[in-house]
């Protein structure tokens, strides 16, 4: 693949002196990308960093040897911003930290950059884009496993952990690049859709409250998830989102087969598809309405939620390529995600489950009801991110036999809880306590579950560091 630039006028051109917002991984990224194009060299435009939490000398230690024109730290001012043309917005930032300031600022990220990247290429790499409430990372790791085995180069990257960034030397390697994207990178282009090159399939997953503290309202969530539709060719979605989408975006349908309520219209007959999750003979299969039938009874991916994962995955695939047969094998072979109802261990007929990654009362209920036969002793609470945990309720009800509560929002849990009859509710200091407590009550076939329903943001770095402590908790005991 040649990826040499195009006579076209590409993104960097229109930029003269940029902000760059927020030190975490895409920041440091876009910065390695920002500082390393020929414009900058030429000093055809400037890279000025602010990051809130880091003070100039940690910036500068992070970016030494780097042209950097300013630095800043501390509350956000006006005066950062004036005098800029474009704002470098990372996906942890609040945009509501910079929008404050007016509504004319240019902001772009790390996944406008790269897709505007590849509009001005001659690339015939295909990308496919994959959003959603929940399994978006589950979803494009399946997906990145599917392609591989279907024999393409390709790379499963963005909102999981890898900015797009970083691979633009690469991109003569790879066939297909699967992108996690986040309403927070979608956000800034609701309007318009995401500039640059458009995407070969874009996947919305699901849709339930979450991400308040820094979406407006749900129909601001929603919004920016609808961007990655905008932004794509052909678009996957769940069918239960039919009722809150523009039937422009209905073009391939996943569900499962309980959903019969759904009525699926799809204006373009000659793209018409629609993947059912389907019980036949006592097992599980994935079928489309134009023959193809797949078994999934040997998934490593529990749940009704991954088996429509595995759908969606099917779907956006199927798009690119309609050849491939072996998808028994790819199933089989893919071992699951990490902190996703990850088993850690069991002792004497206990079973740790490690479910880190449920930020939201839709992950930890989609966990419930995996476990919905079971004794089980729930570990939740973190930053609730404003969201209620209302819908908890009824599924806390029927199997769950004792609470243990962490983080700074334990006590919303506590008020929620306190009046269900046979629920013990425990106020634990830490993860520590909160693992040891459910261990001196715990018996032989009873499950302790680790699904918080919250940020980490409170206690750990991110979900990932909050999960590998369970399990290291976990792996302590006798």
């Amino acid at each position: 693949m040649n990826t040499k630039k195009s006579s076209k006028d590409c993104a960097l051109k229109k930029i003269k002196h940029i902000l760059v917002v927020g030190l975490g991984i895409s920041g440091l990224s876009g910065i390695n990308y920002l500082t390393k194009q020929i414009e900058f060299k030429k000093k055809l435009f400037k890279v000025s960093v602010y990051d809130k939490n880091k003070s100039i000398k940690e910036q500068k230690g992070l970016l030494k040897n780097l042209d950097i024109e300013d630095f800043f730290t501390g509350d956000i001012k006006f005066e950062f911003l004036n005098g800029k043309s474009h704002i470098f917005l990372s996906p942890g930032v609040n945009p509501k930290e910079v929008k404050k300031f007016g509504h004319e600022l240019n902001i772009i990220n790390d996944i406008s950059l790269f897709l505007e990247h590849l509009s001005c290429s001659s690339s015939n790499l295909k990308v496919i884009g994959v959003t959603g409430t929940n399994g978006k990372t589950t979803t494009c790791l399946f997906l990145e496993h599917l392609l591989l085995k279907a024999g393409y180069k390709t790379k499963a990257l963005g909102n999981l952990g890898i900015p797009p960034l970083d691979l633009i030397n690469d991109l003569e390697d790879i066939d297909v690049l699967v992108l996690e994207v986040s309403s927070f990178q979608l956000n800034p282009f609701s309007k318009n859709g995401l500039p640059g090159r458009k995407i070969d399939v874009g996947i919305f997953l699901n849709f339930t409250e979450d991400h308040l503290d820094m979406h407006d309202n749900m129909d601001d969530y929603l919004q920016s998830k609808i961007t990655l539709l905008k932004s794509s060719i052909r678009q996957v979605v769940n069918s239960n989102l039919l009722k809150i989408l523009p039937q422009r975006f209905a073009d391939i349908t996943f569900k499962h087969e309980e959903d019969k309520n759904i009525e699926t219209q799809i204006p373009n007959e000659i793209s018409k598809r629609e993947y059912i999750v389907q019980s036949i003979k006592n097992s599980k299969f994935i079928v489309d309405n134009k023959g193809f039938e797949v078994n999934i009874d040997d998934s490593n991916l529990i749940g009704m939620h991954n088996e429509l994962n595995i759908a969606a995955a099917f779907a956006a695939f199927r798009c690119l390529d309609l050849s491939f047969i072996k998808y028994q094998d790819a199933i089989m072979s893919f071992k699951g995600v990490p902190h996703r109802l990850e088993w850690v261990r069991d002792i004497d007929g206990i079973k740790f489950y490690n479910d880190s990654k449920a930020t939201n009362a839709a992950s930890t209920v989609a966990a419930l009801e995996f476990l919905k036969n079971k004794n089980i002793f729930l570990i939740v609470g973190g930053d609730s991110k404003k969201l209620s945990m209302e819908p908890l309720k009824k599924y806390v009800t029927k199997n769950v036999s004792q609470l243990l509560l962490i983080g700074k929002d334990a006590l919303i849990f506590k008020k929620l809880f306190k009046n269900l009859s046979k629920l013990k509710i425990s106020m634990c200091n830490d993860l520590n306590h909160a693992v040891s407590e459910a261990f001196n009550h715990a018996h032989s076939g009873d499950i302790i579950l680790l699904s918080p329903a919250c940020s980490s943001h409170d206690m750990y770095k991110n979900y990932i560091d909050r999960g590998e402590h369970f399990k290291k908790i976990v792996h302590a005991l006798r």
